[in-house]
């Protein structure tokens, strides 16, 4: 009998936010009780941190210069085989309950069907000047650069509006029983910024929260000095990570329901299952005055990722480096499903029964490969690391190559490259030989320009794939905090 696979997938949560992860402030009780219940993946990475490339990464199993997604504006190739394909085709109902992020027209790439709405934008006309006129969740919201930290504090949101409202959904789908085997994904916002927590979380965490305030010291990369949102202030900081803490505190609790859902899924229709719960990639949460995701530093590219279920090895803790990659092959291996072709990422079914740790493994992750629009300006980086060690290359930047040891230098602060030259050279070729050529990705990048010009135009207006906000959710409630208005809390 086929398993039935519940993945559940957030948006933007790093892998220290978690208690077993070793975060004496947090409360994450759910994730905990997976985690000890099932294997928890130590040290896995996302392939690109920045949502659309990595869930795309994600589900062909390429890597963002392979599978030709550099951005969020970009569309996966409906003739790509993802590993949602893979699973229909082993009879499986497929069942997206929420956000994936689909760009386009195309909103399935191998999901059957849809039971709960996207959350952002699906076209490409909507995150350009048509963007900005569209009503609705997006009327208050802050989606990322400086807008990101205008609203920081307790109250409700469009993301935790978001977040119940899928969750309510998907546990509806598993009250009902089924012929065919299920993959349900269950795709939430939270805890993507707006950095807005319930009241009583924030107000909870705002004492309570570390501010890394020695990691401000540490040198901007000359590759990012200037291209990200970077803001300092003590306040800001501790405000932001207030939020964030308690968004990860409500995130754990939707994860914990569905959890349960499943497991009462499992135990009345008598069938095998297996849960996996990721996020698409990390946040920096004020560390080293950055926001959001966009670098390589260990808070924005390692995430969580936990299996639990049947056939799974409990209370294990796996300590090689694993790639959101590796999912697609993993759940496929399974479901003795087909993978699809030439893919970057392999199975972790060995290693989920008890296998032993590969510590010498290397993973890649990419970032950039996109020509900014009003600026002209190409930026492409480049990362692989091992369960120890991290590389990490930007085009035009080969003097600044950094090896971190994660190990001895878990702040990432001491640029080790001249102890381990051989080792880094072996990354920097495996990253040759694997990502795309980067004169291959400027030109891609190039065309993809053109192109939007006429897609940004386009008046789409087929929202049906879309979730709209209630109006109570469309208005942050006081008491606020805004870093740029107030302090007080």
């Amino acid at each position: 009998m086929q398993k039935d696979i519940l993945l559940y997938i957030s948006d933007q949560h790093a892998w220290q936010q978690q208690g077993y992860a070793g975060d004496r402030v947090v409360r994450t009780p759910n994730l905990d009780r997976i985690a000890a219940e099932g294997t928890a993946m130590q040290n896995a990475c996302t392939a690109y941190p920045v949502c659309v490339p990595a869930r795309m990464s994600m589900l062909s199993g390429q890597l963002a210069s392979r599978c030709r997604v550099m951005s969020n504006m970009m569309a996966l190739d409906s003739n790509r085989v993802t590993f949602a394909h893979c699973l229909d085709a082993a009879g499986y109902e497929t069942v997206l309950c929420g956000r994936m992020h689909f760009v386009g027209p195309d909103q399935r790439h191998g999901f059957s069907k849809r039971i709960a709405g996207e959350f952002t934008a699906i076209y490409h006309n909507r995150p350009s000047e048509a963007f900005a006129r569209e009503r609705g969740v997006h009327d208050k919201t802050p989606q990322g650069g400086p807008s990101c930290l205008s609203i920081i504090g307790g109250g409700d949101s469009p993301t935790l509006a978001y977040d119940r409202y899928v969750v309510e959904r998907a546990e509806k789908y598993l009250q009902g029983s089924y012929e065919k085997p299920q993959f349900l994904c269950v795709g939430t916002y939270g805890p993507h910024h707006p950095y807005v927590a319930p009241k009583e979380l924030y107000k909870y965490y705002y004492d309570r929260v570390f501010i890394p305030e020695e990691s401000f010291s540490y040198p901007e990369h000359p590759a990012i000095t200037g291209r990200l949102l970077r803001d300092t202030d003590p306040e800001v900081v501790r405000a932001v990570r207030a939020a964030y803490y308690g968004m990860v505190e409500f995130e754990d609790h939707q994860i914990g329901r569905v959890y349960d859902a499943f497991q009462a899924y499992l135990k009345r229709t008598g069938r095998e299952g297996v849960f996996l719960y990721v996020s698409d990639h990390g946040e920096h949460a004020g560390y080293r005055g950055y926001y959001g995701k966009n670098t390589f530093y260990d808070p924005s590219v390692h995430v969580p990722m936990l299996f639990a279920g049947d056939g799974i090895g409990r209370g294990r803790r796996y300590m090689g480096a694993v790639s959101l990659m590796d999912i697609g092959p993993t759940l496929c291996d399974i479901a003795g499903a087909m993978t699809p072709p030439d893919i970057d990422g392999i199975s972790l079914a060995p290693q989920l029964e008890g296998g032993e740790d590969d510590l010498e493994r290397i993973v890649l992750a990419e970032v950039g490969g996109d020509i900014r629009i009003r600026t002209q300006e190409f930026s492409y980086g480049q990362m692989a690391c091992n369960s120890r060690y991290k590389f990490i290359h930007y085009d035009g930047y080969d003097v600044d190559d950094i090896l971190f040891d994660r190990k001895e230098d878990p702040q990432e602060s001491v640029n080790r490259i001249g102890e381990q030259p051989e080792l880094a050279r072996k990354m920097r070729k495996l990253l040759r030989e694997r990502c795309a050529p980067v004169e291959k990705i400027r030109e891609r990048a190039e065309k993809f320009n053109e192109n939007l010009k006429i897609l940004g135009r386009c008046d789409y207006d087929d929202e049906t794939e879309r979730w709209h906000a209630p109006e109570s959710a469309r208005h942050f409630p006081d008491p606020m905090v805004s870093s740029r208005l107030t302090r007080a809390h």
